[in-house]
């Protein structure tokens, strides 16, 4: 059984990452602390599909604001 302190980190986990991915261009560190976050949310909850996952990091270079891809 989880208490309540427990809980509220794991919402407030998820709401960081939330606010986190309303992010539209991130910057290197946005993307890294996006990553890391992830990763967190993954251990906390224990998720199956995450276990044999590689999420890779840190990132070097994101695509800026105005930057057209191909």
């Amino acid at each position: 059984m989880l208490t309540k302190e427990q809980l509220q980190e794991r919402a407030q986990l998820v709401r960081i990452h939330e606010a986190n991915c309303q992010i539209e261009f991130p910057t290197p560190a946005e993307a890294n602390f996006r990553i890391a976050i992830m990763k967190k949310i993954g251990a906390e909850f224990a998720l199956r599909e995450l276990r044999a996952a590689a999420i890779e990091g840190p990132v070097a270079a994101t695509r800026q604001r105005g930057s057209v891809e191909r």
